[in-house]
């Protein structure tokens, strides 16, 4: 069974209330600041260290992660799977699919 579950908004903002969970936003830093989900953590997946920042996050907490439309978002989730993250959910559509806070 794959660490990474595919959850729309709807269930995003459910686990987001009963779920001790870290949100990554994985866009560059400019995306962040026009705009990003309610306490979310930025760590830009362009970024040459994006990995070795991985490394340092609690590999057994919960994260969901987005970037804007998905792409970067999957490839980073790809990428934490690789490291041993189990925990992982992935926002289908990124930011844009995103309707709230």
């Amino acid at each position: 069974m794959s660490p990474i579950k595919n959850i729309t908004s709807i269930e995003a903002r459910k686990l987001m209330k009963n779920e001790d969970l870290i949100i990554l936003d994985v866009r560059a830093p400019w995306e962040f600041a026009e705009g990003h989900i309610k306490n979310s953590e930025n760590l830009d997946f362009t970024d040459p260290d994006f990995s070795d920042n991985l490394k340092k996050l609690d590999k057994n907490k919960k994260y969901l992660v987005y970037c804007k439309t998905g792409r970067r978002g999957a490839m980073a989730l790809e990428t934490m799977k690789n490291i041993g993250f189990n925990n992982l959910y992935n926002l289908i559509g990124g930011y844009d699919a995103w309707n709230g806070d």
